[in-house]
């Protein structure tokens, strides 16, 4: 099954800093496949913290979905809508994105249902390894996000010294729990070129 992201533009003044959850409801609602959608996921969005604590979108800002190439044109009808989130999430265009081999990865958050670092380290790794892929990884900042169940906590990772075939294994799959809330979704790492591409 092939999967990609699927981009968005978007425009909000603000959002909640734990906007994980309220986000994935909202999705949901405009997309009724969405949460029974196994292999889809919600990238985190990116901006800036304000003084209060709220994250603040700048117009670079985009909405990105991990999907089934199949369900790509479904959710590019996303497009226009407004999602009552924060001051108000406004959807703009839409655009497909394969995506990019690149033998470093990396998610800002992947949870395992651990806490320790340590323990956190080797439920990713035993992970990786059921799914044949290289334990190669460096983890970073600890993160938390709350949702009706509780409180999931991790770590950003760092996957390195992939093949390409493995790259888009571990893009295509993602790693741990939260997928839907931005967890664990893997987007090559800024500071490297892509696999193959100085061949």
């Amino acid at each position: 099954m092939s999967v990609v992201d699927v981009s968005f533009e978007v425009r909000c003044e603000e959002l909640p800093r734990d906007y994980g959850y309220a986000l994935f409801r909202a999705l949901a609602d405009e997309l009724d496949w969405l949460e029974d959608e196994a292999t889809a996921g919600v990238h985190p969005l990116h901006g800036c913290t304000a003084s209060g604590g709220a994250l603040l979108l700048g117009p670079r800002a985009r909405l990105l979905l991990r999907l089934a190439e199949e369900r790509a044109g479904e959710a590019l009808a996303l497009a226009g809508r407004r999602l009552e989130l924060g001051s108000g999430l406004q959807i703009g265009a839409g655009r497909v994105r394969e995506l990019m081999p690149y033998a470093t990865v990396y998610s800002h958050f992947v949870s395992t249902g651990a806490e320790d670092e340590a323990e956190f380290l080797g439920q990713a790794a035993a992970e990786l390894r059921e799914a044949g892929l290289p334990e190669r990884m460096i983890s970073g900042k600890a993160h938390a996000a709350g949702t009706p169940e509780g409180e999931l906590r991790g770590y950003s990772l760092l996957l390195h010294g992939l093949t390409p075939t493995q790259s888009l294994a571990v893009q295509a799959r993602g790693l741990g729990r939260g997928r839907k809330l931005g967890c664990g979704i893997f987007v090559p790492h800024k500071s490297v070129v892509a696999v193959g591409a100085a061949e």
